[in-house]
């Protein structure tokens, strides 16, 4: 599908992509009920009212297929039942898009908050699938509220970029109204992006990149990885300070397991996230004796675009040119005349951490 996007100079690029203080306008894009980290982000958003007017949140669509694909079947199948805890299944695009969506309305219950007019399901399928934009509540709500003000409109998106994607084909000129914060793919120096946002549906990743639309890409291993949320936390900082709190910590907790991180390993280090990261064989890695014991900590990736927005100051970033995302997750090469972005490549784990359990616990 054949789209001509408006150009921003480099000076517009470079002035979107500086957050402004005070308080901003902001949408949430989610796969919410995909796993334990996408609810944290939204509640302390929502919780955050000084610095963010949360005027909607967007169901994303989600499925494992594509780790199935890339994988193999045998591949995912064997990192057994106890790797997956605190992942919610769903069969295509459609059915996690709906449990997102009824996540969302547990959450605003849970916090007390109206949701008419605030949460909106999203796409039923990919843009992969069908190549071109996916009709949405969502999608139509992002245009229609992007266009109808001249105050930038910021867009936290933490899942599959289907909806946004959708939204800046439907609406071209979205690009002068919108600011896109993802959590999604790997840091260009790994060689691939491979990771459950970007791969879900490739079509719609491209899209951020190659249209020039303002974002800001935070990568996966190695940034957004240092966010992780300990067992011992939970229990003292979570549990019993909220509602929230308590729903929140719980979920965490119910996917520990003893079994989780040795079983993650080879399928994460060999076929997934890390890939290429490491030259030695399975029979070599997994030959040593087994560890004394696990130090439980979970990845709570979806706050690190909600961190960027509160306080950039939490996180470091770089303007960069924006990455050429190949059909086969592969980074290409950009030319000299690719448009800038701007590349997240550290996170103050402490410090966000801080704020997000203080405001939770309010």
């Amino acid at each position: 599908m054949d789209v001509i996007f408006p150009e921003l100079t480099d000076a517009e690029l470079k002035d979107k992509l500086i957050i402004p203080s005070g308080k901003i306008r902001l949408v949430i894009d989610t796969d919410a009920k995909n796993e334990v980290d996408d609810q944290f982000a939204v509640s302390w958003a929502l919780k955050s009212k000084d610095r963010f007017d949360v005027e909607a949140v967007y169901a994303a669509p989600f499925s494992q297929r594509c780790f199935m694909k890339l994988a193999g079947q045998n591949a995912a199948q064997n990192t057994g039942e106890d790797a997956m805890k605190g992942i919610t299944l769903a069969a295509d695009p459609k059915d996690g898009m709906e449990a997102s969506y009824q996540e969302l309305l547990k959450l605003f219950g849970l916090l007390g908050e109206e949701t008419e007019g605030r949460v909106f399901r999203g796409s039923e399928e990919y843009l992969s699938d069908i190549g071109g934009p996916v009709e949405s509540e969502a999608a139509r709500d992002l245009v229609k509220r992007a266009m109808a003000s001249d105050e930038t409109l910021y867009v936290a998106t933490i899942g599959a970029p289907t909806n946004v994607a959708s939204a800046l084909l439907m609406e071209p000129e979205l690009v002068k109204k919108i600011v896109v914060v993802w959590l999604g793919g790997q840091p260009v120096h790994f060689g691939h992006g491979i990771e459950f946002n970007l791969m879900q549906d490739v079509q719609a990743s491209q899209i951020l990149f190659d249209s020039g639309v303002p974002l800001v890409m935070v990568p996966c291993m190695s940034v957004a990885s240092m966010l992780t949320l300990t067992k011992a936390e939970i229990e003292q900082c979570l549990i019993g300070r909220s509602a929230i709190s308590d729903y929140l910590g719980q979920i965490v907790l119910d996917a520990f397991g003893d079994d989780r991180a040795a079983m993650m390993m080879p399928l994460m280090l060999k076929h997934l996230y890390l890939a290429g990261r490491d030259d030695l064989d399975d029979a070599y890695l997994f030959g040593f004796a087994p560890g004394a014991g696990t130090a439980w900590s979970r990845i709570i990736w979806d706050i690190s675009t909600i961190a960027f927005l509160k306080n950039p100051g939490w996180v470091t970033s770089k303007l960069e040119p924006a990455p050429v995302l190949n059909d086969d997750l592969t980074w290409g090469k950009p030319d000299g005349a690719r448009h800038k972005i701007r590349m997240v490549n550290f996170c103050w784990r402490d410090l966000i951490f801080g704020d997000m359990i203080a405001c939770l616990n309010k």
